[in-house]
C-alpha cells in the first residue's frame, strides 16, 4: 500500500489550477491530505483538477492581489475549516520581460499587490490558523532573487521581497511550531513559457523543470523529516542558479 503520510491534514494551495499549482496539488493528493486549491479566474480548469484528484478538496477563487477577497478567503476557511495544518503560497505573477524604460508605477503596483502584498497577507493569515497546534508554510520564490537577466527588474525584485519575508517570519514562527520556507524554481515548465531544446541544455541536468519536482519538496517541507529545516531559501532548478552565479555557458 502506498503510503499516506498527509492523511487528516489539511493543506492549501494558492494558485492551484495549473503549472507549478497543479503540480503542488497532484503531490499532496497522493499523501490522503485534504486540499484547499485557491484559483484566480478559470473556475472550469479549477474544477476539472478537483474531479482528476478526487478525495477531499475544496475550491475557492479570490483575486489574492485584492486586499478584501484575500481576507474573505481566510475568513471562509476559519468559518469553514478552523485551522490549517500546511500552506503553499503559491500564487504569482511573472509579466515576463520589461526593459527599465517601460516600468510604471502602474506595473509596478500590479506586480507587488499580488507578489509581495498577497504573499504576505496570506502568510500572516495562515500563522493565525496554525498557531496553537503548529504547521509548514512554504512560499514559492524565484531562483531570480539571486541571479537574474536583463528585463526583469520588477520580477526579481517582487521575488527578493518574499526572501525577506520568509526569513523574518520564519524568526516569528518558530517558537509557535510553525516553520517558513521559500522554494526557488528555475525553469519549470508552465503555460506562459514556451520551453525550448535550447533552454534545456542551457540546464546543468539537461531538462526542463516540471510542477512535481516543486511539489515532491513541498510535501517533503510539510513533514516532520523537515522539522528542522525552518527559514531557508532552497532552489529547484537544475543546478541552473550556479551556472548563473558563474557566469557559465
Amino acid at each position: 500500500m502506498t503510503p499516506r503520510p498527509m492523511c487528516g491534514k489539511r493543506v492549501l494551495v494558492t494558485g492551484a489550477s495549473r503549472g507549478i499549482g497543479e503540480g503542488i496539488a497532484r503531490s499532496f493528493s497522493e499523501t490522503g491530505a485534504e486540499l484547499i486549491l485557491h484559483y484566480r479566474s478559470d473556475p472550469e480548469l479549477a474544477g476539472k483538477l478537483a474531479n482528476e484528484l478526487g478525495g477531499e478538496v475544496h475550491l475557492f477563487r479570490a483575486d489574492l492581489g485584492k486586499t478584501e477577497e484575500l481576507f474573505k478567503m481566510f475568513e471562509w476557511i476559519g468559518n469553514e475549516f478552523g485551522s490549517l495544518d500546511c500552506a503553499i503560497n503559491n500564487a504569482g505573477w511573472d509579466p515576463g520581460f520589461i526593459a527599465p524604460d517601460d516600468i510604471t508605477p502602474e506595473l509596478y503596483y500590479q506586480l507587488t499587490d499580488i507578489n509581495v502584498k498577497g504573499t504576505l497577507f496570506c502568510c500572516l493569515n495562515e500563522l493565525r490558523l496554525m498557531k496553537g497546534r503548529g504547521g509548514s508554510i512554504v512560499n514559492i520564490g524565484s531562483v531570480q532573487q539571486n541571479t537574474t537577466v536583463p528585463g526583469r527588474t520588477l520580477y526579481a525584485l517582487s521575488k527578493g521581497a518574499i526572501h525577506s519575508m520568509t526569513a523574518q517570519l520564519a524568526l516569528e514562527g518558530g517558537p509557535l511550531g510553525i516553520r517558513v520556507n521559500n522554494i526557488l524554481p528555475g525553469y519549470v515548465e508552465v503555460p506562459r513559457m514556451k520551453t525550448t531544446s535550447d533552454i534545456a541544455e542551457g540546464i546543468p541536468v539537461r531538462r526542463i523543470g516540471q510542477g512535481r519536482d516543486i511539489g515532491e519538496l513541498c510535501v517533503f517541507l510539510a513533514s516532520d523529516g523537515a522539522s528542522f529545516i525552518n527559514g531557508a531559501d532552497i532552489p529547484v532548478d537544475g543546478g541552473v542558479s550556479c551556472k548563473l552565479a558563474r557566469g557559465s555557458r
